[in-house]
């Protein structure tokens, strides 16, 4: 598989990182993506020194008209994407959904869900462009235990899962390979914040995920899948 130009969001911290680094060692260029600039540097120089070029993007995904210019630039300049994956996301706090705080959960909302609708959207013709384009989301599968006090996460999850599944849907008949991947317990900034009392010793590491991404993209033959990693 070749991986020739690929983009990252949620690249400055957690899986979208390591993401990041472990494919810098099959891909040619990439494109990283986060908010926080001095940490996006630290992957690209950790990048450039597996061989491969890096494009620092600093960009709030939230932010109106970001992510459509970006696709605009990026398709006047390199007119495809080999891969395309999504790994931005936030939680704030568990909570239940009678003490939810209404602007964090559209905060939430919009980041998790329609950051990721307006991403696939504004680079589906860049894909689609390439010989071989992958589509690979980073996300939640429905857990039973997640049923108490996940009320803003979970169903915010479901909801992209559904999207992702309908879009692999949709292409079907092409070349276009779309798959959520799902992580367990993984020792991540992001979990730490809403549990930060767990055994991190329990975790898994953000690195062995990357591994197990990267391994799954390489000889996917499959699309509209659901995969536990």
């Amino acid at each position: 598989m070749n991986f020739s130009n690929c983009l990252i969001t949620g690249a400055s911290s957690g899986i979208g990182r390591s993401i990041a680094i472990e494919l810098s060692k099959k891909s040619k260029h990439i494109y990283i993506l986060g908010r926080n600039i001095d940490r996006l540097e630290e992957v690209n120089d950790k990048i450039i020194s597996n061989n491969s070029k890096c494009t620092i993007v600093p960009l709030d995904l939230c932010e109106e008209n970001g992510i459509e210019n970006l696709a605009q630039e990026i398709l006047k300049k390199d007119g495809y994407l080999d891969l395309l994956l999504l790994s931005a996301g936030q939680i704030r706090q568990l909570s239940p959904i009678s003490s939810l705080n209404l602007k964090d959960s559209k905060n939430i909302m919009n980041l998790n869900y329609y950051a990721n609708l307006r991403m696939i959207r504004s680079f589906h013709n860049l894909l689609i462009s390439s010989k071989n384009p992958r589509l690979a989301v980073i996300s939640s599968e429905k857990n039973i235990i997640k049923n108490e006090y996940w009320g803003i996460y979970q169903p915010i999850m479901c909801a992209l899962n559904e999207l992702i599944l309908t879009y692999a849907s949709e292409n079907k008949n092409t070349n276009l390979k779309a798959n959520i991947y799902c992580p367990e317990s993984v020792n991540t900034r992001f979990r730490n914040e809403i549990m930060p009392g767990e055994d991190k010793l329990k975790l898994k590491s953000p690195d062995s995920v990357a591994q197990s991404v990267i391994n799954h993209l390489i000889d996917e033959r499959q699309t509209g899948k659901l995969i536990q990693i």
